[in-house]
């Protein structure tokens, strides 16, 4: 089965899924205690526990492709407080990040933002809703096989900024299998693209 890199000219629209629904979407975290309310069109919130207890707030703009232009976040826990802005500016992209209290986690945003590529897919982990926007927006089939793109990560409750590459794999109209950079990850999907289940991880709340 071939393999295809993804460029700037070679993103296409999803036409073969459903229309996202307009209302929220919530999903609940089966490893540890935690839940996350999103808004299809470009916001959402989660608290989660776990070693690094932490409640988060993030905004998204997106164009008609689904590629996430600009994210915001900030992040809160015991005593910590972090912010992170990432924005494509041309072909280049802006990163700032500022940080208060001792989270005693990596420091926040990207020391080189210049490494991220100009068309890279943006992703915030264990936010599952960016994994749909993500196969919206390259457009991908089961016949199309595995994709690998450009990817920059921004990690929880770090907010640690990561870029690399990403494959996606429509094994099935239902299943995609995530590798590269990250850890190995298969997600069942609606008719829409929106992840239903994560095996040990999350599921959608219906």
């Amino acid at each position: 089965m071939s393999e295809t890199m993804v460029g700037q000219t070679e993103t296409r629209p999803a036409g073969r899924l459903e229309t996202l629904p307009s209302g929220p979407l919530a999903w609940q975290r089966t490893d540890v205690v935690g839940t996350e309310l999103v808004f299809p069109s470009g916001s959402g919130t989660a608290v989660v526990t776990g070693a690094t207890p932490y409640a988060v707030e993030w905004h998204a703009e997106l164009d008609d492709d689904a590629v996430v232009r600009e994210l915001s976040v900030t992040c809160r826990g015991g005593g910590w407080s972090r912010t992170l802005q990432l924005r494509r500016t041309g072909e280049e992209w802006a990163c700032r990040a500022d940080e208060s209290g001792d989270a005693g986690l990596p420091p926040p945003g990207a020391p080189e933002p210049a490494g991220i590529a100009a068309d890279a897919v943006v992703r915030l982990a264990d936010s599952p809703v960016f994994v749909t926007w993500a196969v919206r927006r390259l457009g991908l089939t089961v016949k199309g096989g595995p994709v690998t793109v450009a990817s920059v990560r921004v990690l929880l409750p770090s907010l640690t900024v990561v870029p690399g590459t990403t494959t996606y794999h429509l094994v099935s109209p239902n299943r995609l299998r995530v590798t590269g950079d990250g850890p190995a990850t298969t997600y069942e999907l609606d008719p829409a693209g929106v992840v239903a289940y994560q095996a040990g991880r999350l599921r959608l709340v219906r």
